[in-house]
């Protein structure tokens, strides 16, 4: 899907739902981040690897240039985000947009740790920051 589309996409639904809309793009991103890591873990058993290939794999399909700077045992830390599919065709936003992103982060890094962690997106493209920055903590 082209990120034109995605956003329009987007747009519409926030339009029809609300905040509604922004529920439905974090559990899809939650969901599709779980599935993904689990299939990656089969190839990538080696948490480094596993982190590698997700950003390699991400980026060739054009969601951004993504960075990780995580605890290596507790998965806690930062996630960097680049060039956003999310949130660079957004436009202007007062507040952060990366549902979806913020999601698949959760899903992923949950699954790659075994662990419940959280993804707070602290940064934005859309609110106008350089890059998308996704804090990552333990759930309470």
């Amino acid at each position: 899907m082209r990120v034109v589309t995605f956003t329009d996409f987007k747009k519409v639904l926030e339009e029809r739902f609300a905040s509604g809309a922004f529920t439905i793009f974090y559990e899809l991103g939650l969901g599709c981040g779980r599935r993904s890591c689990q299939r990656l873990m089969q190839k990538y058993p080696d948490r480094v690897r596993l982190l590698k290939a997700i950003a390699r794999y991400k980026r060739n399909e054009r969601w951004g240039k993504i960075k990780f700077e995580l605890d290596p045992e507790k998965g806690t830390g930062k996630v960097f985000v680049t060039e956003s599919f999310e949130a660079k065709q957004y436009g202007p936003s007062q507040h952060p947009i990366c549902y979806f992103f913020k999601g698949y982060l959760e899903g992923a890094l949950s699954q790659a740790f075994n662990k419940p962690l959280r993804a707070s997106e602290i940064e934005c493209i859309a609110k106008g920051d350089k890059q998308c920055v996704f804090q990552i903590e333990m759930k309470s």
